[in-house]
């Protein structure tokens, strides 16, 4: 039987780009990026719309309708189109820069000369484009994702509808790849740019079915109301009440509709433990951090809180972060101790600024 893959699906969700990692065909961890939210790090085949030279300072037409300025003083080592160093820049030269700084108020964006290996696809992709072009798009959130993918050592598809994200990783824009290839220099004709520069287990697709979006075909949207929930079920009829504060999330463990049975003491173990492993799974899938309390339903039994923080050491132990299981406190609260790595799904998707 051939070993499933884990998924990293990219794709148009909302207003922006959600990045969902499947494993063992659930969603493992969420990403949630808006669309244009920066530019920096963007490089991009621009266009001189007039040079300065009181100021020695060129503008440049970078398709955004905003100008980008670039120091000529600073930008020794810019290149052309095709790659050759820029000796001459005037109006209507095309040149390779890389955004700095985002434009804002008044200001537009700041540029600079971008940089790239003599091997780097873009410069081949460029020679036949004409500018304004965005060639390679600044990182985005689901860069963090394919890394922490790669690191697990499973086989990954990359399933995206973005053709941006596509052209990135193979160095081909899927709609210009048959034509795209028989322009390009003989050294890199056919070639598997994706696999060389990832990984030999990176499968990349890209998804262009128009009447099926992405987030229908994996149910994106229940799989982001779910992580957005305050109450999430567990399969025996119990569940976990999720409140976050800014000092710390707190996690309430109810029984529920889970009465089965006449041994009361098994029902409650099989409700902790069956908390115990979805709060890690939401831990991660929400990307909380921070202190986290939990009030599991009490035991009668110490044996049983013993294979309870035994369950949930080895839970944390498996996290992709350094997640720590600390004590239960006088309380009777179990303490963990997660660290931050970005926003939370819910800041990504509600705060002011995501």
């Amino acid at each position: 039987m051939e070993k499933s893959s884990d998924k990293l699906v990219v794709c148009r969700f909302r207003d922006g780009v959600l990045s969902t990692w499947f494993q063992s065909g659930r969603a493992a961890e969420l990403e949630f990026s808006r669309a244009h939210e920066t530019e920096v790090g963007a490089i991009y085949l621009a266009r001189v719309s007039h040079v300065q030279k009181n100021i020695n300072a060129a503008f440049l037409d970078i398709g955004k309708g905003v100008n980008a300025y670039l120091n000529l003083e600073k930008a020794k080592k810019i290149r052309l189109a095709n790659g050759e160093p820029a000796d001459r820049i005037t109006e209507g030269t095309e040149l390779l820069v890389e955004i700095k700084k985002d434009a804002h108020a008044k200001k537009g964006y700041t540029a600079a000369a971008a940089r790239f290996r003599k091997d780097d696809p873009v410069l081949s992709r460029a020679a036949f484009l004409q500018a304004p072009r965005c060639l390679k798009p600044a990182p985005k959130a689901w860069e963090q994702l394919l890394a922490a993918c790669l690191r697990s050592g499973n086989p990954l598809e990359l399933i995206t509808d973005l053709p941006e994200v596509y052209e990135q990783l193979s160095g081909s824009s899927p709609e210009e790849m048959p034509e795209y290839r028989k322009k390009l220099p003989e050294r890199f004709q056919g070639e598997e740019l994706n696999t060389k520069q990832l990984n030999e287990q990176l499968k990349l697709r890209y998804y262009a079915d128009a009447t099926l979006s992405l987030p229908v075909v994996y149910g994106l949207e229940t799989v982001v109301q779910s992580a957005l929930a305050r109450r999430v079920w567990l399969p025996s009829g119990g569940n976990i009440v999720i409140e976050r504060t800014e000092a710390l999330t707190v996690i309430d463990v109810n029984s529920g509709k889970d009465v089965r049975g006449k041994d009361k003491e098994a029902t409650l173990n099989r409700t902790n433990r069956e908390a115990a492993e979805e709060l890690m799974h939401q831990l991660r899938l929400r990307n909380l951090s921070g202190i986290i309390l939990v009030d599991f339903i009490d035991f009668a039994e110490q044996e049983h809180l013993d294979a309870l923080v035994d369950t949930l050491e080895t839970l944390a132990a498996k996290d992709t972060l350094a997640t720590k299981f600390v004590d239960i406190t006088g309380l009777n609260l179990a303490e963990l101790v997660r660290p931050r790595r970005g926003k939370s799904i819910q800041e990504q998707f509600f705060s002011p600024n995501s």
